[in-house]
């Protein structure tokens, strides 16, 4: 039987791979609500179970108020290119060499615009539309998960 966490750290692979922005469980005492956007985390709320006193008909406010809001942030234009798997992310082909891209330059899709670096073995990171690099989401040498942000196209 899979642990809560467990199930937790799938449907965030999950979500990245997939594309999928927001999901939400329940089971048992538990809430638990994943929800993506733009910046290099995703966010993951644990929500205590209300206590049985406040327990009532589905839409009842005093479940309601128990539980907290969630407040959307305005998510940037543009398409989002995502870390294939966990690894380091490399902005540069090698150490003192220019970088891939910088914000401003246009790129095509399948153009190279970073390296994947996951066990010593190095991926090539493809741009998967075309567009102008509006934004570096990821820091050179950063860890990032499957499904991180690291660029923002326009």
């Amino acid at each position: 039987m899979m642990s809560w966490m467990d199930r937790i750290r799938e449907a965030i692979e999950l979500a990245g791979r997939s594309g999928v922005t927001e999901m939400e469980f329940r089971d048992g005492g538990f809430h638990i609500r994943l929800s993506r956007n733009s910046t290099p985390s995703t966010s993951v709320a644990l929500v205590p179970p209300p206590s049985t006193q406040t327990l009532g008909p589905a839409g009842d406010p005093a479940i309601s108020a128990a539980l907290p809001r969630v407040v959307e942030k305005v998510r940037p234009s543009g398409h989002i290119i995502s870390a294939p798997a966990y690894g380091i992310f490399h902005q540069r082909p090698a150490p003192g060499s220019p970088p891939f891209v910088v914000v401003g330059d246009r790129v095509e899709q399948g153009q190279q615009v970073g390296l994947m670096e996951s066990m010593k073995v190095f991926s090539a990171i493809e741009a998967d539309a075309s567009g102008t690099v509006m934004e570096l989401l990821a820091l050179d040498g950063e860890e990032v998960d499957a499904g991180a942000p690291l660029l923002r196209l326009l």
